[in-house]
């Protein structure tokens, strides 16, 4: 940090000050850092949002969606080189972490910067006690905390996504602006600025929403910097600095013959362009795709949801609008051009697009208590004043410590406050989280690939269950030799199904797929569904044997019992696979409810729905056939062991659920 730069924070350049803003800003990384890593997630945790696809895409360096994100994918890489606990996907979210606590100690120094001046000047003379940079680290160490566990920004932080790194850049950006010198010396400032800058543009395009400010700013108060000798070499330094980042770009050609998990990049110039314009997304602004309807009390709710109370960011602004116009000039714009663009992207998660602003207004919220704290101290000192006019000189030292007294005891009622507001905002959120990020993902990836399928057999779905089975696929060596399929759409996956049957290969589908019970016979595996071309007789084996007949066409042959694969905390759930024999038509689409029962008959856990996790209604049942149907029953994390019965119902919710038949099965222990 230069000398100039470090006085714009609020105090006189030497070795202990500068010790005070890295001690506190350190503190403030490490507690926010250890935060993060305690709710990360830990490993993969969604299917149908980008956190997966990073967590591949860095793995194998290929081409993440547009812009391509080749920084955050080359700095992804390095994660998974960590030799920490976990593995490849975890090590992803740590980059998230870590940013995220890098955000969170910038942001500190820039509430320093922006509240510290004014206050500096106007310094009571009779408060030594509590200089105005105190009150300035309050209102950072205040606001940065707010930001930190605010829920859109907290769960970013726990997750493989590309938004800390965002807002790593705009604190960054905003810190360097602030701390450049006012008469257009700062000539190594407004470099490292253009470097960032352009660093910036490789990682997320809507930092150029940030822009604008920033050139108004530097505008505004660098009048004179064209003035000066060897402008021209020093503007000409300054776009090369900015540019050359950009050449990070060159990467996506470079991995171009490793492509996008969607197949969709084309190593062509025309695809190069394509993938780094994004010119596809520009339909979320131009149109609404997705229809969504949102009124202001959406976004007012939004913030409010985020801090608690709006009130200390208010009351921010106001301080600035007094005392440091030229801050909320470079602030109030920046908000300002997020706050407009995201009025008019209508994207499913525009909460996360918000981030931005919502540093902002932590800038302001702790711009604000930094004022309420200064403010308070000023108002003891007057109270000084008119003791002394009152009392004789005898009394004073006792007035002045009194003085003292009402001062802190202000300034502690102020702590109180916002620790009470965080407390909250914690409370509310950590159980959010921890059912958030949980092993399910994880687990249903690993069950799938654990089934006993034939070698070189077919798994076709959406991409984002393919990308589930191909990063296991990558990572840990299961299974490489499954194919993996995407067809998103329901059309193209009957087609590829019909192609791949066609060649004589063993076909799985992820999920329910309309058509298919016209065409194939279907029956589940795991969590898998069968696809055969003709019906299929009872299988060799099964653990219970029965041959009983639950409705007039339907008879249970037997059943297995299992545990799929249970990687956090609680029992794993108990697996039925059941074998149904069809002995006639079914007129009727029935329904299953199976259900787990303790000892007292009660019902601990139940699972409703259509035959083969919902893809073959009964109506399909061929005569002759059986069909293979699986059922996951999950008992309650707090479930005594001890021994539980499986019961069976059929059901027809057409006739208001009407019970057609039922069967129980031998209890099992559960220890």
């Amino acid at each position: 940090m230069s000398t100039g730069a470090s006085q714009r924070l609020g105090e006189p350049a030497n070795k202990s000050s500068l010790l005070h803003y890295f001690l506190l800003a350190s503190g403030l990384f490490i507690a926010s850092f250890i935060l993060y890593v305690s709710t990360l997630a830990p490993s993969v945790v969604t299917i149908f949002d980008d956190s997966l696809e990073f967590q591949l895409v860095t793995y194998q360096l290929g081409i993440a969606h547009p812009t391509g994100y080749p920084l955050y994918t080359l700095l992804g890489k390095l994660f998974t080189f960590i030799p920490a606990g976990g593995d490849v996907a975890y090590r992803v979210n740590l980059l998230s972490a870590f940013f995220g606590a890098a955000t969170v100690a910038l942001l500190y120094l820039l509430i320093v910067r922006l509240s510290s001046g004014s206050m500096e000047k106007n310094q009571s003379s009779t408060l030594p006690f509590f200089p105005s940079s105190l009150s300035a680290h309050l209102g950072g160490i205040i606001g940065a905390l707010l930001f930190a566990i605010s829920p859109v920004f907290w769960q970013q932080a726990t997750i493989a996504e590309v938004y800390t790194l965002n807002a790593f850049f705009v604190a960054t950006l905003l810190f360097l602006t602030l701390t450049l010198p006012l008469k257009g010396e700062g000539r190594r400032g407004i470099l490292w600025l253009a470097f960032f800058a352009g660093l910036a543009l490789t990682h997320h395009r809507t930092i150029l929403l940030l822009f604008p400010a920033v050139a108004l700013y530097l505008t505004l108060n660098q009048k004179r910097g064209w003035q000066q000798p060897g402008f021209s070499k020093t503007l000409t330094l300054r776009l090369l600095l900015g540019l050359a980042p950009l050449l990070l770009y060159l990467y996506l050609p470079l991995r171009g013959h490793i492509g996008s998990l969607d197949g969709t990049y084309q190593n062509t110039w025309t695809g190069f362009w394509r993938q780094v314009s994004a010119g596809g997304y520009g339909t979320f602004i131009f149109s609404n795709p997705f229809g969504h309807e949102r009124d202001l009390a959406f976004y007012g709710r939004l913030f409010q949801n985020q801090f608690y109370t709006v009130l200390p960011g208010v009351a921010g602004l106001f301080y600035l609008a007094w005392r440091e116009r030229k801050f909320l000039i470079l602030t109030g714009v920046a908000f300002l051009t997020y706050i407009g663009f995201n009025l008019f992207y209508q994207v499913s998660d525009i909460e996360v697009f918000f981030i931005p602003p919502f540093l902002l207004w932590a800038a302001w919220s702790g711009v604000g208590v930094a004022f309420l704290g200064q403010m308070a101290a000023r108002v003891a000192g007057g109270q000084e004043v008119i003791a002394n006019d009152q009392q004789s000189m005898v009394n004073s030292q006792r007035s002045t410590f009194n003085i003292q007294r009402l001062t802190l005891a202000a300034i502690a009622l102020i702590v109180i406050i916002f620790a009470f507001i965080i407390i909250q905002i914690f409370q509310t959120n950590l159980p959010v989280l921890a059912a958030r990020n949980t092993w399910q993902v994880h687990d249903y990836g690993l069950d799938m690939l654990q089934q006993p399928l034939p070698e070189h057999a077919a798994i076709v779905g959406i991409l984002g269950e393919m990308t589930l089975l191909r990063y296991f696929q990558q990572t840990e060596n299961r299974r490489p030799d499954l194919e993996t399929v995407v067809a998103d759409n329901e059309t193209d996956r009957l087609a590829v199904v019909e192609k791949l049957l066609a060649a004589g290969k063993a076909i799985y589908l992820t999920r329910e797929l309309p058509g298919a019970p016209e065409r194939w016979s279907l029956s589940a595996i795991g969590p898998l569904i069968r696809v055969y071309p003709q019906p299929v007789a009872a299988p060799a084996q099964m653990d219970f044997t029965l041959n009983q007949p639950v409705t007039p066409e339907i008879s249970l042959l037997g059943y297995d019992i299992s545990r799929p694969p249970q990687t956090g905390p609680g029992p794993a759930p108990l697996r039925l696979t059941l074998f149904w024999q069809v002995a006639a038509p079914v007129t009727a689409s029935l329904k299953v409810s199976a259900r787990l029962l303790n000892p007292a008959g009660e019902a601990v856990t139940a699972v409703d729905a259509i035959p083969v996790h919902f893809a073959y209604p009964t109506l399909a049942w061929r005569p002759g056939e059986t069909v293979t149907d699986v059922y996951d029953l999950r008992l309650p994390v707090n479930a005594p062991p001890g021994s539980y019965m499986p019961l069976l119902i059929w059901y027809d919710p057409a006739q208001n659920a009407a019970e057609v038949g039922r069967i129980e099965l031998e209890p099992v222990a559960v220890r």
